[in-house]
């Protein structure tokens, strides 16, 4: 599979934007924004997107293609936690080539926590109210950890009670949490973009926060994570 440059030579040097993926197009267009917005950030580096389900080019092809380039890649996964994904898909990916690293996920951090504090804001949900931090889940106990972590961290900035929910594969779940918090509870979707998990957060009779979107912040933190990864190349 070819990777198209936007120069004429082949890069020497790239960032994959590595996603879940979604069947959902605002889902979609969130990583497309993401990987458009890193591109504009790093001119010098070639920036793709890849992911590890539902949508292609899938991960195993870029970097495939990449190595065969001889490029020097470091994949950001576009994940707010550890997980399967994380350390089986992508720690397959780094194993192909000593041209290949990997950041850690996205989550958890301060950033992502200010990004969510400023959704629930914008969902009208005041500053002293308990909040449930609801997630995807993951069967790894590193992913669970990450999520309660990230529920810290929002915890810092806010006046009220911050517990952490899953979607599936983990316990508490959401609704769970919800009837356990009592009161006037909210919900901070802790999803990247919008898809069948916040679907599901909305069937609650609760108020719902934004995913975390396209936010100018979650650019700075690839870039972050990247310029950290490029220097153990």
């Amino acid at each position: 599979m070819a990777i198209d440059s936007p120069s004429s030579k082949r890069p020497d040097r790239a960032l994959v934007v590595v996603a879940h993926g979604t069947d959902n197009p605002s889902g979609q267009a969130t990583v497309t924004w993401l990987r458009d917005r890193v591109a504009e950030l790093l001119p010098d580096v070639h920036v793709v997107d890849a992911y590890v389900d539902v949508q292609r080019p899938r991960l195993e092809e870029i970097v495939d293609s990449l190595v065969r380039q001889q490029c020097r890649t470091v994949l950001v996964p576009a994940l707010l936690s550890t997980g399967y994904h994380v350390e089986v898909d992508i720690a397959r990916a780094v194993e192909q080539s000593e041209l290949v690293t990997a950041t850690p996920p996205l989550g958890p951090h301060p950033i992502l926590a200010a990004i969510l504090q400023d959704r629930l804001l914008a969902a009208g949900v005041i500053p002293d109210g308990p909040v449930v931090l609801a997630a995807a889940g993951s069967s790894r106990p590193s992913g669970v950890a990450a999520v309660w972590r990230q529920a810290e961290l929002l915890a810092e900035l806010r006046s009220g009670p911050v517990t952490a929910a899953f979607l599936s594969a983990a316990e508490p779940g959401v609704q769970d949490a919800l009837d356990a918090a009592g009161g006037r509870v909210a919900v901070a979707s802790y999803l990247l973009g919008h898809g069948a998990f916040h679907d599901r957060l909305r069937r609650h009779d609760v108020v719902v926060s934004e995913p975390i979107g396209a936010d100018p912040r979650l650019a700075e933190l690839v870039r972050e994570r990247y310029s950290r990864g490029k220097l153990s190349q």
